[in-house]
């Protein structure tokens, strides 16, 4: 364990192994959060019509906001706030006319939260990340929880190295 000579440097050396702790213990235990409520809150109360488009052509996904490989996650605040989000982009419109572009990660999980779908019929609030955000808070008072456990976890093996 190392000696610091000063309060700054040991509260900088605690930071760090903090953001490290984040980023790669707790991260993967929110990013099953997060999925998980993009899966319950979004896909499970969304069942799409055929042929429900304004101008009746065919509805369908063509990007999945299950797959890990759209998760975005972003050290914020110096290490202090990790942020785990989608980068799935909405599909092109079949309207002429409207269109949504993705300007920044997680505008389209924005969007669905909202529930002001524009043109796509029947929009409704699907607060997939509201619901994961309440979920971790929740969590982080009970060293018990999932996350309270990836801490622990982290903790122990940063005390060791």
């Amino acid at each position: 364990m190392p000696y610091y000579d000063n309060w700054e440097d040991l509260v900088a050396a605690a930071q760090d192994r903090c953001a490290v702790i984040l980023e790669k213990d707790v991260r993967p235990v929110i990013e099953e959060i997060v999925l998980r409520h993009i899966h319950d809150d979004i896909y499970s109360v969304y069942k799409p019509k055929i042929g429900r488009w304004v101008d009746g052509t065919t509805y369908e996904r063509r990007y999945s906001l299950l797959s890990k490989k759209n998760l975005y996650h972003e050290m914020q605040d110096n290490g202090k706030t990790l942020m785990v989000t989608s980068i799935a982009k909405a599909s092109p419109s079949v309207v002429k006319g409207y269109s949504f572009h993705n300007r920044r990660p997680g505008s389209f999980l924005s969007l669905l939260e909202s529930g002001n779908m524009g043109i796509w019929a029947g929009g409704f609030p699907r607060p997939a990340i509201s619901n994961a955000q309440r979920e971790i808070d929740k969590s982080l008072s009970s060293v018990h929880s999932a996350i309270g456990a990836a801490i622990m976890a982290g903790l122990d093996k940063r005390l060791k190295s």
